[in-house]
């Protein structure tokens, strides 16, 4: 076995004021008035003789499969990697300007995704440019809920783990961080933030060191705050969460698990994701059940208008190919430390069945992309379900079929006995 080496960049990818923020309901007109703190991207390389995995993570709502495919490509030829050993995640903050194209939910600003693409690049760059020697140890620590899942609006179903991967270098330690909670403390505000994921790693840098986060499975999974009232968290709300985490994370490391001359490996699976395309009678009928559904906001009849056109239009061709194609199930190996990484908001409870049959396990959302909600198949039962039959809206138009989730359980584990 080879020595392993660990190298680390970052690039600040924070947006110019007035781009639109994404994320919170339809046509809000919201954009960037200030900066409350920076987003970044930030990536780390692993190396162990001839085999290397570069996981980066970027502070925004995420990406399309498309632009994460291109990005990793570049990264790929930049750096002498295949593309499937290349992880591209986003902690899904709603408070960082639009960046994957979802109706009503903000324009993208083709300036900002030009330089933002160039960033990770260049994050990229300088994590492969000289790595150093580090030990490498995990802990999964189970911690105090920081999310309540927000449709049973109870703690069922929600993953109170923190897991973190460790390297030590001579000079200083890099984390691997990961819980599953949405980085929505704030709400509607007008500002700039890294949210919740970012307060952590800031927390983690002040003391020197180097963090990486990368946001679970928290498709149905809010901040406890929001709660009691939603909305109205605060920077203090933040400097809470990552104080808390800091010392949990602090206290684990006593009972971290060493793995010496780790292993590295990755495989990636392309699959596809069948769709239910509706006829023009229940696409009409549906653009009239949102509408009343959600009259108490302003632009409701606006976007089910717009939505109806959308998929009126997208409908003869879905027919002949009802799929999303090409969607990347990716898994990584450290050791016996493995990573799931998924293209969506996967719900919590998806990756509490993987860890419990695949541990010990990181898994990763809005990896490679993101192509919508991935609710629990027994979610479907529900016609009037948010995360079924809304979201597609903006996301894919038209919603999954039934099994979605059994789909990705299977092709996940497929991947991982493959590493």
């Amino acid at each position: 076995m080879s020595e392993l080496r660990v190298g680390f960049g970052e690039r600040t990818i924070t947006p110019s004021l007035g781009v639109d923020l994404s994320g919170y309901g339809f046509y809000l007109g919201r954009q960037a008035e200030s900066v409350l703190d920076d987003l970044k991207v930030r990536a780390v390389l692993l190396r162990a003789g001839d085999r290397a995995l570069l996981l980066m993570s970027c502070d925004i709502i995420g990406f399309t499969v498309e632009e994460a495919d291109d990005i990793r490509a570049e990264i790929a030829a930049a750096i002498g990697l295949p593309r499937r050993d290349i992880l591209l995640a986003a902690t899904h903050t709603h408070c960082g300007p639009a960046t994957q194209p979802m109706p009503g939910l903000g324009d993208m600003d083709a300036a900002y995704m030009k330089r933002l693409r160039t960033l990770i690049i260049e994050a990229a760059g300088e994590a492969a440019a000289a790595p150093a020697a580090a030990e490498f140890t995990y802990v999964l620590e189970a911690i105090e809920p920081l999310g309540f899942n927000r449709r049973k609006m109870n703690f069922c179903g929600v993953d109170p783990v923190l897991k973190a991967a460790i390297f030590r270098t001579a000079e200083r330690t890099i984390y691997l961080l990961n819980y599953a909670c949405h980085a929505v403390v704030f709400g509607r505000r007008p500002h700039v933030s890294a949210d919740w994921p970012g307060a952590v790693v800031r927390a983690v840098e002040a003391s020197g060191d180097r963090a990486v986060f990368f946001q679970g499975f928290c498709g149905d999974i809010d901040p406890v705050l929001q709660m009691n009232r939603w909305g109205e968290g605060t920077a203090d709300d933040l400097r809470d969460i990552a104080d808390l985490v800091l010392r949990r994370l602090r206290k684990a490391e006593r009972y971290a698990v060493a793995v010496k001359e780790p292993r590295l490996a990755a495989v990636e699976r392309r699959i596809s994701v069948p769709l239910a395309v509706w006829d023009k009678r229940t696409i009409e009928r549906r653009a009239a059940a949102f509408a009343k559904t959600y009259k108490q906001f302003p632009s409701a009849d606006r976007f089910a208008t717009d939505w109806k056109e959308r998929a009126l239009a997208a409908a003869p061709a879905a027919r002949r190919a009802p799929f999303i194609p090409n969607v990347p199930v990716q898994a990584l190996a450290v050791g016996g430390f493995r990573i799931a990484a998924l293209p969506g908001e996967f719900f919590c409870e998806i990756g509490l069945k993987l860890g419990r049959t695949e541990g010990p396990l990181m898994p990763v959302g809005y990896a490679n992309g993101n192509i919508g909600y991935i609710p629990m198949d027994k979610d479907f039962r529900d016609a009037a379900d948010y995360a079924c039959y809304c979201a597609p809206m903006f996301y894919q138009v038209f919603p999954f079929e039934p099994g979605v989730e059994r789909m990705f359980l299977r092709e996940t584990r497929k991947a991982l006995l493959a590493l």
